[in-house]
């Protein structure tokens, strides 16, 4: 069924439920009827909102002679320029100019991504719908008295909504692959996209990095002299081939040219924390595409009386499906099976500063996006992503049940061995942040 026909029917099954509650308890149907028309809170990604912004003249985007419109969106969107990650594998739409001497540059906050190639005629542009999950867009590199921002659909989708590296949502992915000299991909260094469970030595293939990540390494600022159709077994090449033997760099001299960048440097706690959100985005989508279907199931059930409870923890129907969706989010948001970090974590651009000044803290100065970085990559295990437009957007049903996971993981109502890496203490503290920074979390 259409998902959004399954939408309007969940909304006409609501109201439905709502008029006959109003008749039990005494309400009248105008009444509640009327209460139901309030206008949903806009959903529109943040790129559609500064569409609406340009359009309308309240916000202008200054045009700089060699970098286009990419300093002034950074600037109106709050993307940190520390956030700057260099990606050298061709694995991406501008697969022509890409190379380990002319790096694609991302630059990212928590619900947009911004691409940017020498030379292009144009930004690359992601940004979360609350509801929709990635919506992609270019905008001309050309100076124009009113930019404008294209929506893209198919040509992005064909990679950006995949089973494999998506979990077939609209989403984002960071990929870890060996790229021979010319940047065109040779082989994986895992299977699928990369997440907080990737060890650290088989991540960013395919991408320079910055900083220090420990006695292992990474698998980044690395790729083959030979080219790619010169290597015939290509998993044993990988694995002869010293992936990390550039895993200590504080600088990239000598890689590129960094004077048509932003930044010089591609800081590894920046890739890191765009893994992991990437990761994140994509099961919040997940849930938001299971949810008109369980919503719709629950309104039939509570007009006719019936219970779908029971149908749920039997494994059948939309709310299985539901339930199911939600444990990967909460088990990503929890961070379980992530990788241990083997040695200290340290970046080169103030992006850790730029990152953490930005959390919601409770009365004990703790924020959810506090870092780590010696063991694991936050101090307090739970997703920031927590307080992003995405996941407030989710339908009551929806947030019920991962609030009702979340609270049974953090009291210890739920004994599962795969929590066990949450210590007491760490439970607690999330426990009380969320208390004291979620209004909308149960107490």
């Amino acid at each position: 069924m259409d998902i959004g026909l399954r939408r309007t029917l969940a909304a006409f099954a609501a109201v439905v439920s709502l008029l006959g509650a109003a008749a039990t308890l005494g309400g009248t149907p105008t009444s509640v009827a009327r209460r139901s028309r309030v206008p949903a809170p806009a959903t529109r990604d943040p790129i559609a909102r500064l569409q609406a912004q340009l359009d309308a003249g309240d916000v202008t985007l200054a045009h700089d002679s060699l970098l286009g419109y990419l300093p002034a969106l950074l600037k109106t969107l709050h993307i940190p320029v520390s956030s700057q990650g260099l990606v050298f594998s061709r694995t991406s739409l501008q697969t022509d100019k890409i190379t380990p001497w002319s790096p694609r540059a991302i630059y990212f906050n928590d619900d947009v991504y911004i691409g940017y190639v020498q030379e292009s005629t144009f930004l690359e542009v992601a940004a979360v719908d609350p509801v929709r999950g990635a919506v992609f867009y270019t905008l001309s590199q050309e100076p124009r008295a009113r930019p404008v921002f294209s929506r893209e659909t198919t040509t992005c989708l064909m990679c950006h909504q995949s089973r494999a590296a998506t979990g077939g949502v609209p989403g984002f992915m960071v990929i870890s692959t060996l790229a021979d000299r010319y940047g065109y991909p040779i082989v994986g260094m895992h299977d699928g996209s990369t997440t907080d469970a990737t060890p650290m030595k088989q991540r960013f293939a395919g991408w320079y990095v910055t900083g220090s990540a420990g006695p292992a390494g990474h698998a980044g600022n690395v790729y083959s002299p030979k080219l790619a159709h010169e290597i015939t077994d290509k998993p044993a090449y990988r694995a002869q081939l010293d992936m990390h033997a550039e895993s200590a760099r504080t600088d990239l001299a000598g890689k590129f040219d960094p004077a048509p960048y932003l930044s010089a440097h591609s800081d590894i706690v920046a890739l890191m924390v765009l893994v992991h959100q990437t990761v994140v985005h994509n099961l919040i989508t997940a849930v938001h595409d299971a949810a008109p279907d369980a919503v719709f199931e629950d309104s039939m059930a509570r007009v006719s009386g019936r219970d779908t409870t029971s149908r749920a923890q039997r494994g059948g129907g939309p709310a299985s499906q539901l339930r199911r969706d939600v444990e990967k989010l909460v088990r990503a948001m929890l961070f379980v099976g992530e990788a241990t970090l083997d040695g200290p974590v340290k970046g080169t651009t103030p992006y850790a500063q730029d990152f953490v000044k930005a959390g919601s803290r409770d009365a004990k100065g703790r924020s959810l996006r506090d870092l780590d970085l010696e063991t694991r990559l936050f101090r307090y295990p739970l997703s920031f992503l927590i307080y992003s437009d995405s996941f407030n957007a989710l339908p009551d049903l929806a947030k019920r049940e991962v609030y009702r996971q979340l609270r049974d993981v953090l009291t210890g109502a739920d004994p599962s061995t795969e929590f066990r890496q949450l210590h007491a203490s760490d439970r607690a503290a999330i426990l009380e942040i969320l208390n004291a920074t979620k209004p909308d979390f149960p107490r």
